[in-house]
């Protein structure tokens, strides 16, 4: 079997990602398929259309593009494509639909099958999201650094300190792989570090792997979580639910008790965020607002920002479930690979993932029915 792929640039603001690189191109037409490259949708990653014709793919507009059976992106369609939905068509990208009702509402009419790579488990983990989580969570570190600076409205602290002055406070909500990247960086800056989680056995871990660090864990509760942000010069929510909405953890007040100047970094915006004073998503380009004094960074594509590094991550994770869906179809690729059809977020315009449903009141359906 083959199918025509297509891979689409990015629409989103500041967003410099590609969904696949020529070396991903030129194995996926090894394989017998038909690869359609938008003009232009490597350029922010670094490569060219020659580089993609030259691995064996055509070069076509935006809305050619959209005409294939795969569509691959990195982020959730843009509003202006809900036009291209279509029945039968597959989209893959990391889509974080419980934030964007309206994307999922269009897939549903359309009958379209969407596959956020985000949800996709394999051996127990985030597999595909993985690599994202490391590079937003570094990166929360240095624009925590950054907006700390008076220059840009912070409290005029350099985090990594000096050796007259201790370095800053840094207190990480959630100890999965963002906050790992995040407290990882942060140590070596030479910062003291908590780590806020809720699992008993994740504490533990984490207990053990920072032993002897200047890093403290503590249980995950709400008078915890507002005795720690009263020091931190920088915070950074990584809570992550696959899927679904995460609750308002962090609550106004919490916000209010905090340093002026201080920074709030929050990871988990892609799926509306943790932080109760984050009520929109900022963007690469204009990625900061203030609220009682306090610096928010709210950024949901942070990877964007270094769309080199992010596209290699990327592309080396997707290649095999693409390859796999091309050779199979849709049906057959979910009936024999288990991580694949934990991806599955819509098929065939009905909402397969339960956390996606009970986030937007939306009805659910069983994907083996």
């Amino acid at each position: 079997m083959s199918m025509t792929i297509a891979v689409i640039k990015e629409q989103k603001e500041g967003e410099g990602r590609v969904a696949a690189t020529p070396h991903n191109v030129e194995e996926m037409v090894k394989a017998g398929n038909t690869v359609l490259v938008e003009t232009n949708a490597g350029a922010g990653s670094g490569f060219d259309d020659a580089e993609y014709e030259k691995a064996g793919a055509k070069i076509v507009s935006h809305e050619d593009g959209w005409k294939a059976d795969l569509v691959i992106k990195v982020k959730e369609p843009d509003a202006e494509e809900y036009k291209y939905f279509r029945k039968g068509q597959v989209v893959w990208g990391f889509q974080h639909l419980a934030s964007s009702k309206p994307t999922v509402e269009a897939m549903m009419k359309a009958g379209t099958t969407a596959i956020g790579a985000e949800t996709i488990v394999k051996d127990g983990k985030l597999e595909l999201l993985s690599a994202m989580s490391h590079i937003a969570g570094r990166r929360s570190v240095i624009m925590g650094a950054y907006y700390l600076e008076a220059q840009h409205g912070g409290e005029g602290i350099l985090l990594p300190g000096t050796a007259e002055v201790p370095a800053g406070n840094v207190v990480i909500f959630g100890g999965g792989n963002a906050a790992i990247a995040a407290a990882d960086l942060a140590l070596g800056m030479n910062c003291s570090v908590v780590i806020i989680e809720k699992n008993p056995e994740r504490i533990k871990e984490l207990e053990k792997q920072y032993a002897g660090k200047n890093l403290r864990v503590v249980e995950s509760n709400e008078e915890n979580l507002a005795k720690e942000i009263k020091d931190a010069d920088l915070f950074i929510s990584t809570i992550l639910i696959p899927g679904a909405r995460p609750p308002k953890l962090v609550k106004e007040y919490m916000v209010k008790s905090m340093k002026k100047g201080s920074v709030i970094a929050d990871v988990a915006i892609d799926q509306g965020g943790t932080v109760e004073t984050i009520d929109h998503p900022t963007t690469i380009d204009d990625p900061v607002f203030t609220k009682y004094g306090v610096i928010h960074y709210a950024v949901p594509n942070q990877p964007g920002a270094v769309p080199r590094t992010a596209t290699m991550a990327l592309a080396a994770g997707n290649l095999d479930y693409l390859l796999e869906i091309a050779d199979k179809g849709i049906d057959e690729a979910i009936k024999s690979d288990e991580s694949l059809k934990s991806g599955v977020n819509v098929y065939e315009g009905k909402v397969t993932n339960k956390g996606l449903a009970d986030s937007l009141d939306l009805p659910y359906t069983e994907l083996d029915l």
